[in-house]
């Protein structure tokens, strides 16, 4: 497929790894980590977010998702290289042109060049070259203006790429060659003297080149004219314009096979003049080759994913929501501190939905979490429909971008590695024929449980739901108890009322690395209107799943008078 055969072209300075031996070290890290359960990625809905920021190469992120890397040196690097794209608002977009240009020009010119056979490929050769001599010194002007604002590595390395085959003396050889090539192009051949031979019968029978002028040819009043006209001023006579067309589908028009016959059989003929020409378009190629761009297309996704998420922070600062970049912590801390957390799904749900609605409106509404020595498991507990699964998705989102090297959706972030983020959101639908949900749920974390460590990010959304409530109860609470053994993060999304109450019974093991709070999504308590605000404490007594049954029309009265004028 196209796209694995790109995969192994490096790009000419790679703006996700510093060197060769990160991105091998990545690449083994993401194949490793495939043999773990990979669900995060769905259930944190990955793909979505890859779309916000760069569709066109939504795997390829994906890939970066799924490296979880942890190496703080790499998330730095990208960092800085972000943060230049924000600061210099004409960098990215002059580099994407550069690069596009390029691209085009060494697949659809340069890369096609043989010798030529015309004076119509020669021209087309020169513009390919004046082409790429234009885009290095927009590169080279560039870099003198705002090299004094550029402080990232990945950025200074591109420019010093392009900055090193500006000053090479291939490149000043081949822009000398390429003048002269124009220079002899324009100003050696203006027009052509043609002799013909003509029979008895004045019937042409050959015909040749017998001279050529820098000057154009301008015609003059023939002998018959000086006679008929005695010396009147003789009608206007120019030579006749051969117009070429252009192609129609795959069609040639017969006025497109004259010239081009015409402009081949010229340049042979003036074999003399020409054989100069294609040595020295032969000498711009080979210094072309000697300087060692070779295909950028590489580059072309890194940049689209910088662009991608310079367009996401902004199009988020706009509508007044902050995100930031992250302080990334070795995964030794243990420790997280974010403040003003949203999920950038329903961000962009919201998003849409305000640009169609005619009233009323969506908010993003934002939260604050914190993991450390005192508060390492969360039981989130609240309402239905209250926010509890877009506050687990958009914790885990806030670690993948964190740990990409990306922004995060938070006003400020403190955030430690993960070495995995492991996410259970059981789906009735996923069931075996001949499974229960209970059995699949416990092989599911049988799973879990054998590789999930104290570096580990653990996110579960109403897990344990199928068996009898005081059942779902013990057995969650005894997973926590795992988990929290373990010294896992994380949080547990859930119905379950009952396990919130149990955190003090439960923290009173020593065993424990990771201890275990509660917290509730916040309801106003007299109309039960969702407030989609977390507050550590215990859950009320009811879910509020009554304003639910109310809100979708549910009305035993309207029920009850449509019953009355049934018949039975």
């Amino acid at each position: 497929m196209k796209h694995d055969e790109t995969e192994q072209i490096n790009p000419i300075v790679d703006l996700f790894y510093p060197d060769e031996e990160s991105r091998t070290k990545m690449k083994k890290r993401r194949v490793s980590l495939l043999e773990l359960p990979n669900d995060y990625v769905n259930n944190l809905e990955l793909e979505k977010v890859g779309d916000m920021i760069c569709r066109q190469h939504q795997y390829r992120l994906i890939r970066i998702f799924e490296e979880m890397c942890d190496d703080t040196e790499i998330i730095r690097y990208r960092q800085d290289i972000l943060e230049d794209f924000l600061s210099i608002p004409k960098l990215a977009p002059t580099i994407q042109k550069i690069v596009n240009i390029m691209v085009e020009n060494d697949r659809g010119n340069i890369y096609k060049l043989s010798e030529p056979d015309s004076f119509t490929t020669l021209s087309e050769a020169i513009r390919a070259f004046d082409a790429y001599v234009e885009c290095m010194e927009i590169m080279h002007s560039f870099f003198a203006a705002h090299k004094e604002e550029i402080h990232s590595e990945g950025i200074m390395k591109l420019f010093k790429y392009f900055e090193d085959g500006y000053e090479d003396k291939h490149f000043i050889s081949l822009k000398k060659d390429l003048e002269e090539l124009e220079s002899a192009l324009k100003n050696r051949i203006r027009s052509i003297t043609v002799a013909i031979n003509l029979n008895e019968n004045l019937v042409p029978v050959s015909a040749g080149i017998v001279d050529y002028s820098d000057r154009k040819y301008i015609a003059k009043p023939s002998l018959f004219d000086r006679i008929l006209y005695h010396g009147a001023k003789s009608p206007e006579k120019t030579v006749k314009k051969l117009h070429q067309k252009y192609r129609n589908g795959d069609e040639i028009t017969s006025d497109e096979l004259i010239i081009n016959t015409v402009d081949e059989t010229l340049f042979k003929e003036l074999d003399d003049l020409t054989r100069g020409y294609v040595k020295k378009l032969s000498d711009v190629m080979a210094d072309y080759q000697r300087i060692g761009f070779r295909d950028i297309f590489s580059i072309n996704y890194q940049l689209e994913f910088y662009m991608g998420e310079v367009a996401l922070i902004q199009s988020a600062q706009a509508k007044g929501i902050k995100m930031c970049r992250p302080t990334v912590l070795p995964k030794e801390e243990r420790r997280t501190d974010i403040k003003g957390l949203f999920d950038l799904i329903y961000y962009n749900e919201a998003s849409l939905y305000n640009l169609r609605a005619k009233d009323g409106k969506k908010e993003v509404v934002t939260n604050d979490i914190a993991f450390n020595d005192s508060a390492g498991f969360y039981i989130l507990t609240g309402a239905n429909n209250g926010g509890k699964t877009t506050f687990v998705r958009g914790l885990g989102i806030c670690q993948v971008l964190a740990q990409a090297g990306f922004y995060v959706p938070a006003e400020s972030c403190e955030i430690s590695c993960a070495d995995y983020i492991y996410t259970h959101f059981p789906k009735e639908e996923e069931l075996g024929i001949n499974s229960s949900r209970f059995t699949t749920e416990i092989k599911e974390f049988k799973t879990i449980s054998d590789t999930i460590t104290n570096h580990s990010l653990l996110l579960m959304n109403e897990s344990i739901q199928s068996t009898t409530p005081k059942e779902c109860v013990d057995i969650a609470a005894r997973l926590v108890k795992i988990f929290c053994t373990v010294g896992v993060r994380g949080v547990f999304a859930t119905h379950l009322t009952d396990i919130a109450y149990k955190t003090q019974e439960l923290n009173s093991d020593p065993q424990l690395h990771s201890k275990i709070v509660s917290i509730v999504v916040t309801v106003d308590e007299k109309t039960g209107e969702r407030k989609y605000k977390i507050k550590k404490g215990l859950p009320t007594e009811t879910s509020y799943a009554g304003t639910v049954f109310e809100k979708f029309g549910i009305n035993e009265s309207d029920i009850a008078r449509r019953v009355a004028q049934m018949k039975f």
